[in-house]
């Protein structure tokens, strides 16, 4: 990858993984570095297959990944947290997620618990694949305010995509972002799958908490990411969940394909 393949959304926001988007192999998620006055943040970690070709990413952007101080987990999922522990293995950073069932899933959650012989089952995973746990240093509470690499930060957990989704809030270059994994994304898509622990009656429950935020920048784990007018995603998709029939999904819009 050479330099022309910029990574750079803001000043402030990079994306250095990202299987679709051709930053890393192994069906990673979007994977965040974001640049604050004291240090640097990672949002997800991605599946831990290119954790090499990550690091490179970052450095080719003119940061040293030593400073990377925490990875901030959305959620326990494969492709977002399967990769923190190389990450913390090679940089020695905190680790934290979500204290509803994330923290207790990464650290020794069974295969049955992670979902993975049902995942197997149905072709999501390779018959060898196997889970990475990763030692947690901190498991975050919903509406747990923090400061990390001077950067102000709310935590948010939502339940719905899976039990320990957490989305994070922050001032950003001048506007207000919100980093929500696979909870939203752009037209207002709902991360509902045939997953286990994926709960529309729990979307009905943690989702409302995104109403009325004033959000800008919404960046989620999958598809696009918008500097502008993102509460209006998270709008569209509040009013789908009201609907007598069922919201729009990323299920349903991968089968459409």
């Amino acid at each position: 990858m050479t330099k022309e393949n910029t990574m750079r959304i803001s000043p402030s926001i990079y994306v250095v993984g990202s299987t679709p988007l051709g930053l890393t192999e192994g069906y990673d998620c979007h994977i965040y570095l974001v640049k604050g006055p004291d240090g640097l943040i990672l949002i997800d970690a991605g599946n831990g297959y290119d954790t090499e070709t990550l690091l490179a990413n970052i450095s080719k952007e003119g940061f040293d990944p030593a400073e990377i101080t925490h990875i901030l987990l959305t959620h326990h999922h494969t492709d977002h947290a399967r990769g923190a522990k190389a990450l913390k293995d090679a940089l020695g950073c905190k680790v934290w997620i979500s204290e509803n069932e994330g923290a207790h899933l990464l650290e020794s959650g069974t295969d049955e618990e992670l979902g993975i012989p049902y995942a197997k089952a149905h072709g999501m995973y390779a018959q060898d694949y196997v889970y990475i746990h990763c030692p947690v240093d901190h498991a975050i509470k919903d509406g747990e305010k923090f400061t990390i690499a001077g950067i102000d930060i709310e935590a948010i957990t939502v339940i719905g995509h899976c039990p320990d989704m957490t989305c994070f809030m922050m001032e950003l270059d001048g506007i207000r972002c919100l980093f929500n994994g696979d909870t939203v994304t752009e037209g207002g898509i709902l991360g509902l799958i045939n997953y286990p622990m994926c709960s529309i009656h729990d979307y009905h429950i943690g989702f409302p908490k995104l109403a009325n935020l004033g959000i800008e920048g919404l960046f989620p784990g999958h598809g696009l990411f918008m500097l502008k007018n993102g509460q209006d995603h998270i709008d569209k998709g509040l009013a789908s969940l009201d609907s007598i029939f069922m919201p729009p999904s990323v299920g349903q819009t991968i089968s459409s394909r």
